[in-house]
C-alpha cells in the first residue's frame, strides 16, 4: 500500500512592522475624545465659556480692547483651561472603560497607542485654537460695526504661537496625568489641585519663592502667552514642563507598559 502526504502550503509570515496604521489609531482615539457623552459635554461647556468670556470684552471692554487679538485670546481662555481634561479621559479611558484587552489586542505596541491618544490630543487642540480664531474674526468684526471697536485686524505671531505652545503642553500635563495615575477622577484632581497646592505653598513659604519661578508652569506660562519671553523665561518654562509634563509622561509610559491587562 502506498500513501499519499498532503503538504499544507505555509502561512506567511507577517511582514515585520505591520499592523494597524498609526493614522488610523490616531483617529481612532480623536473619535474616543469626542463621541463620548464626558467629552461633548465637555466640549459644549468650553463653547459657553469661550462665548461668555467674548461678550465679556464686546461689552465691558473699552473700544480698543475690542480687536482680533484681544478677542481671540479671550476666546481661547476656555480650551486651555478645560481641553487638558478631555486628554486626561482619552488617556484613562482604556482602563476606566476596561477596554485596555481589546486595544491593547488589537496593537499590542502599548507605546503606539499612547503615542496617538498625546497626537490626537494636539489635534483637536489645534482645531479649537483654529475655531478661537474663527470665532475671534467673526466677534472683530461685530465689535467694530455695532460697538464702535478698534477693529484692529493685527494679531502679534509671538502671542498666537505662545498660546499655541501653552495648549500643547498644557494638553501634554493632562495626559501625562491620566497615564500616571489610570483612573479619571483622581488624574483630574490631581491635575487642578496639585499645580494649585505648589502655587499656595509658595506664596506662603518666601524660602521657595526664587526656586518657584524654575518650577511653575503656571507661571512660567504668562510671558508665552504674552509675547514677552526672554532667554531667563524660556530656561524657566523649560524646567517647569520637565517636572509638571516630562515627569508624569515618562511614570505614565513605563506604568502603561508594565500594567497587567486584564
Amino acid at each position: 500500500m502506498s500513501t499519499t502526504t498532503t503538504t499544507v502550503p505555509a502561512r506567511p509570515r507577517q511582514a515585520r512592522g505591520s499592523g494597524v496604521p498609526f493614522t488610523r489609531l490616531l483617529l481612532v482615539e480623536l473619535r474616543k475624545q469626542v463621541d463620548t457623552r464626558a467629552g461633548a459635554w465637555l466640549l459644549a461647556v468650553i463653547v459657553l465659556l469661550n462665548a461668555a468670556l467674548i461678550a465679556l470684552v464686546l461689552f465691558t471692554g473699552e473700544p480698543q480692547s475690542r480687536t482680533w487679538q484681544e478677542l481671540t485670546t479671550a476666546s481661547s481662555l476656555g480650551q486651555l483651561i478645560l481641553l487638558p481634561l478631555i486628554g486626561i479621559m482619552a488617556a484613562t479611558g482604556e482602563w476606566s472603560q476596561r477596554t485596555a484587552l481589546t486595544t491593547f489586542t488589537l496593537e499590542p505596541r502599548r507605546s503606539r497607542v499612547n503615542l496617538a491618544k498625546l497626537v490626537s490630543a494636539w489635534g483637536l487642540g489645534l482645531v479649537v485654537m483654529a475655531a478661537a480664531l474663527a470665532v475671534g474674526a467673526v466677534s472683530n468684526v461685530v465689535g467694530a460695526v455695532l460697538l464702535d471697536g478698534d477693529g484692529a485686524w493685527t494679531m502679534e505671531w509671538s502671542v498666537l504661537g505662545g498660546m499655541l505652545l501653552a495648549l500643547v503642553l498644557l494638553v501634554s500635563q493632562g495626559v501625562g496625568f491620566g497615564l500616571a495615575l489610570l483612573s479619571t477622577p483622581v488624574a483630574i484632581v490631581a491635575y487642578l489641585a496639585l499645580p494649585t497646592a505648589w502655587t499656595v505653598l509658595t506664596a506662603l513659604v518666601s524660602g521657595l519663592r526664587e526656586p518657584a519661578q524654575w518650577l511653575n508652569l503656571d507661571s512660567a506660562m504668562g510671558p508665552l502667552m504674552e509675547g514677552t519671553m526672554t532667554a531667563t523665561g524660556w530656561a524657566q518654562l523649560a524646567t517647569s514642563a520637565a517636572v509638571w509634563v516630562g515627569v508624569p509622561l515618562a511614570l505614565g509610559l513605563w506604568r502603561t507598559a508594565r500594567r497587567d491587562v486584564s
